[in-house]
């Protein structure tokens, strides 16, 4: 019947959360557009392939307590002026008209005192809301300032006749004589006016925005969407935590990774720890563990895969991907390190998944290659920036690109040690990422550096 959503396809390894609706328009649907895989992208093409290759998602409102850290999507205006009302800058009282003034005192809501026994404290008396000239009432900072008062007079300038109810200004105040009209009150209004723009669109929302915009009478904000991601880690020999046993390895992905991943403008959804079988990493794609939704399922925009991304028989991503019917936009890249790495997307618009090598520096280095640029487009971002600094001393070329972590010194980039696909100490004491071409870099030549995250 046309209309109705029609039964998913039950040969399908996934499903989608969403019913498919038939189309009865009787124009048929064109078929999707081939993508070539780029094999052995050089790393400026990669990183430009893989930010073109994603489209920026829409923005979403989200509590202020929750907006803090993420970027402003829309310039935001003043809903209501700031103060809302004309309130009082001290303690003190509001007056009317010249001195002396009679005090007048706020009157109780009820005056049967079985029934004020009912009131909460705070409802107990009305507030001031007018003064004739020649009247005062106290007030406290922050108070709304009644109609008519011209001035506050801070208590310490008040002198109050012995009955309580005559007040004058003290003969020790700067002016005995009067007060200043406007004194001691903040204007309705004086800070921002309503329409006026408080908070612009591309700003990182700090605890000075989020306070700004609450007492501007906002209780959401509009901010880019991050990116959903799911990692799933493979290998069998990684162990989590303690001395590893020979034949093992620590994970160096799992305890940074996702904070890593957050740090690029993405929000992780799940880690998961993958056997390193095709059937695991299959299940790893389209089951759902106990309590959680399945990768698909989730709406997941990302999955970052670690290891398993050669082409033998040991190597399983790829298989599993294949499977599902993924295609491969990127496969391989003309660097050192991080050759083996891919970026594949699952069929109708599914995840982009980012395959990275198991070997430690290898992935992290492939991260700015492949899934910064896509996070970034994502997360609506503008494409990660490079600069150049000379070189302080000959970087040797390879055959292709090669991505040495390196340090700054006195106004020049050097290169760390220590730097192999499977090691970590270089990067850990590095600056920058230098991006050395095949051709090398002498000293004093400028060399394009990535800058990190966390510096």
């Amino acid at each position: 019947m046309s209309g109705l959503p029609l039964p998913h396809d039950t040969n399908s390894p996934y499903t989608h959360a969403l019913p498919v609706i038939e189309d009865d328009s009787g124009t048929p649907e064109s078929a999707p557009e081939e993508v070539e895989t780029v094999h052995d992208a050089d790393w400026h093409r990669a990183r430009q392939f893989s930010y073109d290759i994603a489209t920026a998602l829409p923005s979403h409102w989200l509590p202020l307590q929750e907006a803090l850290g993420e970027v402003l999507a829309e310039d935001v205006t003043a809903p209501i002026p700031v103060p809302h009302y004309a309130s009082s800058a001290m303690d003190g009282y509001a007056v009317a008209g010249p001195q002396p003034w009679t005090v007048v005192f706020p009157e109780p809501v009820e005056t049967d005192p079985r029934k004020m026994l009912t009131i909460p404290p705070r409802e107990l008396y009305r507030p001031v809301l007018n003064l004739e000239p020649g009247e005062a009432t106290r007030i406290v900072t922050g108070g709304l300032v009644p109609a008519g008062a011209r001035a506050v007079l801070r208590d310490e300038y008040a002198q109050l006749s012995e009955e309580g109810t005559v007040l004058t200004i003290a003969a020790h105040a700067p002016s005995a004589e009067d007060i200043p009209y406007g004194q001691n009150i903040r204007r309705t209004g004086e800070e921002v006016a309503a329409g006026d723009v408080i908070l612009h669109a591309d700003c990182l929302l700090n605890p000075a925005h989020i306070a700004f915009a609450a007492v501007s009478g906002h209780d959401m904000l509009p901010v880019r969407r991050r990116p959903r991601v799911t990692i799933l880690l493979t290998g069998s020999e990684v162990v989590e935590d303690g001395i590893p046993e020979p034949g093992q390895v620590r994970d160096a992905f799992g305890p940074q990774l996702p904070t890593f991943v957050e740090m690029l403008g993405g929000s992780v959804d799940q880690l998961r720890r993958v056997e390193d079988t095709a059937k695991a990493m299959l299940s790893a794609l389209t089951e759902a563990p106990s309590g959680m939704a399945s990768v698909l399922d989730a709406r997941t925009e990302v999955v970052i895969t670690t290891g398993g991304t050669g082409h033998s028989d040991a190597d399983h991503v790829r298989s599993a991907l294949q499977e599902l019917g993924a295609v491969f936009l990127l496969d391989g890249l003309a660097q050192r390190p991080g050759h083996p790495t891919f970026l594949a997307r699952l069929p109708e618009d599914g995840p982009f998944v980012v395959g990275l090598p198991g070997n430690p520096l290898a992935a992290m280095t492939s991260i700015f290659t492949v899934a910064q640029p896509l996070l970034a487009k994502l997360h609506s971002d503008r494409p990660p920036a490079t600069r150049t600094l000379p070189a302080a001393e000959d970087l040797p070329g390879q055959k292709v690109t090669a991505l040495v972590p390196a340090y700054l010194r006195d106004g020049t980039v050097a290169p760390r040690d220590r730097v192999g696909a499977n090691m970590l100490r270089g990067l850990a004491h590095a600056d920058v990422i230098a991006v050395v071409p095949p051709g090398g870099v002498t000293a004093g030549q400028d060399v394009e550096v990535v800058p990190l995250p966390w510096r």
